[in-house]
């Protein structure tokens, strides 16, 4: 995140706490401070402001702290009030400042949503997901060097095979999962995939064009996938590090634009910044009357 960004979160919190204390009182009271309330509905207010926090509002400790944060603020607020303070021209300043920077953040923040919501809409199939689990046999990078020379390789933990050794290998899994024994007990037995084989092979939910597959370079598991129907049981299918047999899990899905929207926006919002100042720039002239222009390039 850029600093600008981060100090307008920040500027942007602040702001909230001392400009518009006691506007959220919806929810269950979580403290009080001189006969003022702070709710739930208060840090509800703060996580649409900032989003960032509501990772942190999730966990107990977390939610402690920003609340102890918000109290802080309630109590210099009420003092700085009782002192008269928000009469001087130093604060009336910086009140003018703070609600500009509201109300020009309202704009952006309609223009994302509106944004969010169009991209998601034009683009459902990117967020259609199955969920599937797979049993893995790796083939050796190597796997053209002499035994000697992978033996010289090998540390504890390697499980090298042969291309011809790895489909014969994974075939027989197959086999017995046509004889319906368990898929998770083999995935825990027989599965090369240390990150999965203890979970029963599980990949979570998966898309057509899943980034995490496209990294690992697994994208013909999620193409297979969805052309399979819910327990369905994949031959083997080859990819850079050996042979995947998948499982379909659950069936075909569509990821919530709840769950879709913070992927989106992060993916969008510069973009959307940029193509909304553009315009507005357009719009509203803009004259600096200091600036210094610049200087043509010397021609020899």
């Amino acid at each position: 995140m850029s600093k600008t960004k981060l100090l307008v979160l920040s500027v942007l919190s602040v702001a909230l706490m001392t400009l518009t204390t006691g506007c959220g009182k919806s929810g269950k009271t979580l403290a009080t401070v001189g006969g003022e309330k702070i709710t739930e509905g208060d840090l509800d207010t703060l996580t649409r402001v900032n989003p960032r926090l509501k990772s942190r509002l999730s966990t107990k400790e977390g939610k402690e702290k920003v609340l102890e944060n918000y109290v802080e603020q309630e109590v210099f607020y009420q003092e700085s009030k009782k002192q008269g303070l928000e009469t001087t021209q130093d604060v009336k300043d910086k009140i003018d400042l703070y609600t500009k920077i509201i109300i020009a953040q309202a704009l952006l923040d309609h223009e994302m949503d509106k944004k969010v919501r169009e991209y998601y809409d034009n683009h459902k199939d990117e967020y259609e997901r199955i969920k599937i689990s797979h049993i893995m046999v790796r083939t050796a990078p190597d796997a053209d060097k002499t035994p000697s020379d992978k033996n010289k390789k090998a540390t504890k933990k390697e499980v090298i095979h042969s291309e011809g050794e790895a489909l014969k290998l994974a075939q027989q899994v197959k086999d017995r999962l046509t004889k319906r024994e368990d898929f998770g007990t083999i995935a825990k037995e027989v599965s090369e995939d240390d990150t999965t084989k203890m979970t029963q092979g599980d990949l979570g939910y998966v898309t057509i064009h899943d980034k995490r597959f496209e990294h690992f370079g697994w994208l013909p598991l999620a193409e297979k996938a969805f052309a399979m129907k819910v327990n369905d049981v994949s031959d083997p299918i080859k990819t850079k590090d050996g042979y995947h047999i998948i499982k379909v899990t659950e069936e075909k899905t569509t990821q919530p634009l709840e769950e879709a929207d913070m992927g989106i926006r992060f993916r969008l919002q510069a973009d959307i910044r940029t193509d909304l100042l553009n315009q507005l720039k357009a719009k509203y002239k803009v004259e600096y009357i200091n600036k210094t222009p610049e200087t043509a390039p010397a021609h020899p």
